[in-house]
């Protein structure tokens, strides 16, 4: 009786367990058949999902038409898209970008702040913002993608990722096989006028004081030492090293400039036009004998991927045509001499 009885609990419990697994089992068939469900669905649609930089998922277009972005218009017109509406406040200060669409292809949503209700008029399929803050705004109106180009180490992995979002890597491919063609001639018309151990400095000028560029901004700095590869002198490296910049930017005092020069200096005058300068910077060699590069503020402001190629271009032939002038003064005076004696 005892056996009995044992074979029955036993036989329960088997019974009970299959039932268990037989249940599991229909679960994870069910999610697996919800899971293709979805992906059926995503391919109907042209819709896939994708992690953006702050590591949301979104469901976006294969590959979105009626863009709308609110900072990042030259990552877009890099992969020859242009989209239906961006602050074009910001083309002030990116003016190598205007070659790159036709006049008025692109609508205003806003001088400076996106106006969401002229974004709701333009129908996007697809937002991309700066503005983690935004999303929750944005998101009501289409899919939205946070994109930090921060997050990056170089323009290669930048147009590589904006490409993998918008679903146009071929377009990020074009892009960089022609940038690092386009670098690479840069490259070579400095090297051929300039020593391996010449140091360069930016500096963007101020009323009471001025600031050192750093190597991954604005005002050049990412054009000049992170895609030319130019070498600060040590003064500089030191602040690009141990110090952390503020806005692209290290503030220094006039009385220290001359700690800072390279044996190139770049110059930016935008916050003072026309106002007086002191004589630690009008004394500089550079400044006395009229070989400081100028930069255009309304070209060198900005420091997206366009306008980084179109800069890193400009710079090298800047550093060409000073150079051949500081070289023919050179000559001019050693052939005077050689006439006096």
């Amino acid at each position: 009786m005892f056996n009995k009885l044992n074979l029955k609990v036993i036989l329960l419990m088997v019974l009970s367990l299959m039932l268990i697994l037989t249940g599991c089992g229909a679960t994870k068939s069910n999610k697996a058949q919800e899971e293709q469900k979805n992906e059926n669905v995503q391919a109907e649609t042209g819709t896939r999902t994708i992690t953006d930089d702050i590591g949301r998922k979104v469901e976006v277009p294969d590959k979105p038409e009626r863009i709308v972005t609110d900072w990042y218009l030259g990552q877009l017109l890099a992969l020859d898209v242009t989209p239906v509406g961006a602050v074009m406040a910001n083309l002030d200060y990116a003016a190598y970008l205007k070659d790159y669409y036709k006049e008025d292809a692109i609508e205003n949503i806003g001088d400076g702040e996106a106006s969401l209700e002229k974004v709701m008029e333009l129908n996007p399929d697809l937002i991309i913002t700066w503005d983690k803050e935004a999303v929750e705004k944005y998101e009501k109106i289409a899919p939205t993608i946070v994109f930090s180009d921060t997050n990056y180490k170089s323009i290669h992995e930048e147009i590589k990722a904006m490409g993998e979002y918008l679903g146009r890597t071929d377009k990020a491919e074009q892009f960089l096989e022609d940038f690092d063609k386009r670098i690479a001639v840069a490259k070579k018309k400095i090297n051929k006028v300039v020593s391996k151990d010449s140091t360069f400095t930016i500096f963007d000028l101020g009323k009471k004081n001025l600031s050192v560029i750093a190597p991954n901004g604005v005002v050049g700095g990412r054009a000049l030492y992170e895609t030319l590869g130019m070498t600060p002198p040590p003064k500089v490296k030191e602040l690009f090293d141990t110090k952390e910049a503020d806005g692209s930017r290290y503030e220094i005092s006039y009385e220290v400039v001359n700690d800072y020069v390279g044996d190139y200096v770049i110059e930016m005058n935008y916050f003072n036009k026309g106002g007086s300068l002191p004589a630690t910077w009008t004394n500089l060699d550079a400044v006395k004998k009229g070989e400081v590069i100028k930069l255009a503020p309304e070209y060198y402001f900005a420091s997206d991927p366009v306008s980084v190629l179109h800069q890193a271009e400009d710079l090298a032939t800047k550093i060409e045509e000073l150079t051949k002038e500081k070289n023919s003064v050179v000559v001019n005076n050693l052939n005077y001499k050689k006439k006096i004696n």
